[in-house]
């Protein structure tokens, strides 16, 4: 007789089976990667959860999945329209699959985990002497977007800065680079801003961006400040998009290109 008795049986340890919703989430997001739409798929590696919810529209029952993010990121998924519908059209297909019909797709806030020390714990916060300038826009820091004791806003910040350290670990000590997550700058007289990075190499400094779909629609804006910024003395800045951070390889090269414009520029 077979000693793994904390097997099901279909050969999966009990720890690793998921609920329906989780499920659910996971195979829409591995769909989505698979269709090639990476930047929503990985954005619901930042949802908490899925749940459903019903309330009544015209005397019948309209029911609705609803994911469940972190606060600091409703935002994100409330003003991409795109986003929700990429999501929604196969999220809706394998919801089906698993015996569930649903009518639409919401976005709301993940209940925060508390206990009956809570107002201790947000009034520590609220009063924490601790805050920097680093991160300064990041209101409600998410502890899995950590690394290095800086804060990032998305996971694809966080890929981005270890594309970076790959680069920094690689070149020699005489000849590296210094990377800057989410500085607070005033490029200009009334004008407060947080780049994604500015990387300084050979006396030169230069900056990343880390762009999603709706920086296509604020090509204008993305210009003008990029304009202001390299007034100010910034020599090159580079737009990484979304969707070339899921290919560590990818990403690496488009680094190291940026860096070796950057290490160029007279």
């Amino acid at each position: 007789m077979s000693q793994n008795t904390d097997r099901s049986a279909d050969g999966a340890h009990e720890e690793d089976l998921m609920s329906m919703e989780e499920q659910a989430l996971s195979q829409t997001a591995f769909i989505l990667q698979e269709r090639g739409k990476a930047q929503a798929a990985a954005a619901l590696l930042d949802a908490e959860s899925l749940s459903f919810g019903s309330e009544e529209a015209w005397n019948d029952e309209y029911v609705y999945a609803q994911l469940n993010v972190p606060g600091w990121l409703l935002d994100r998924f409330e003003n991409d329209d795109d986003l929700r519908q990429e999501i929604w059209d196969v999220l809706q297909p394998v919801l089906s699959r698993h015996g569930k019909s649903v009518d639409g797709l919401r976005v709301g806030p993940a209940l925060p985990k508390v206990d009956k020390y809570w107002r201790e714990t947000l009034s520590s916060r609220l009063s924490d002497k601790s805050v920097t300038n680093h991160a300064a826009k990041i209101t409600n820091p998410n502890p899995n977007l950590r690394r290095d004791g800086f804060t990032f806003e998305s996971l694809e910040e966080v890929r981005v800065y270890e594309a970076l350290k790959r680069t920094q670990k690689a070149l020699p000590t005489n000849a590296t680079i210094a990377i800057f997550p989410l500085p607070f700058g005033r490029p200009v007289t009334g004008l407060s801003k947080t780049p994604d990075f500015l990387v300084a190499r050979a006396g030169k400094v230069g900056m990343i961006e880390v762009d999603g779909p709706h920086h296509r629609a604020r090509l204008a804006a993305d210009m003008s400040r990029d304009r202001q910024w390299k007034d100010s003395g910034i020599l090159e800045i580079e737009r990484i998009l979304v969707e070339d951070t899921t290919d560590d390889s990818k990403l690496d090269n488009l680094v190291r290109t940026f860096l070796t414009r950057l290490k160029e520029r007279s």
